[in-house]
């Protein structure tokens, strides 16, 4: 329980770190009106680690209030439900994907084999509907 405790402590710091370094770039880059980027970016970004920052405190909050939660999140059970509900998760995803593929290569048709958005939207469907086999072949690599 401890070396869950520091984990998390260590998540929270980090990405409060993180999180303050992309806001106070934000800042600098408005206040001295360097057009780098579309400077909303940084701070659109920073609001990813902050965002991590406060589940995982909650999650601490949640392990100090009751420290027998921990045990429920590794009974066999409860782990099988995430996992499906983690599977249908992707599988949703995937067809989410697919559809936004479809429908970017039909509404622009002349950016299909031109435009690196489209590349990388079929790449990324393409590694969603690939992934699971090749993590699940890597975890039975590891396992054996």
């Amino acid at each position: 329980m401890e070396k869950l405790v520091k984990e998390t402590k260590l998540t929270i710091i980090v990405s409060l770190l993180v999180s303050f370094a992309l806001f106070v770039t934000w800042i600098i880059l408005e206040l001295t009106g360097t057009p780098f980027t579309d400077n909303k970016a940084f701070l659109a970004l920073s609001l990813i680690p902050f965002s991590v920052a406060l589940a995982s405190f909650l999650k601490l909050m949640k392990i100090q209030k009751s420290p027998n939660a921990i045990i429920s999140e590794t009974d066999e059970r409860i782990v099988a439900q995430k996992n499906e509900a983690d599977a249908k998760t992707l599988k949703v995803l995937q067809g989410i994907l697919f559809l936004l593929y479809l429908a970017y290569t039909f509404i622009v048709p002349e950016d299909v084999f031109k435009s690196i958005v489209w590349w990388g939207a079929l790449g990324i469907l393409f590694f969603s509907l690939f992934a699971p086999f090749m993590f699940r072949y890597m975890i039975k690599k590891e396992t054996y």
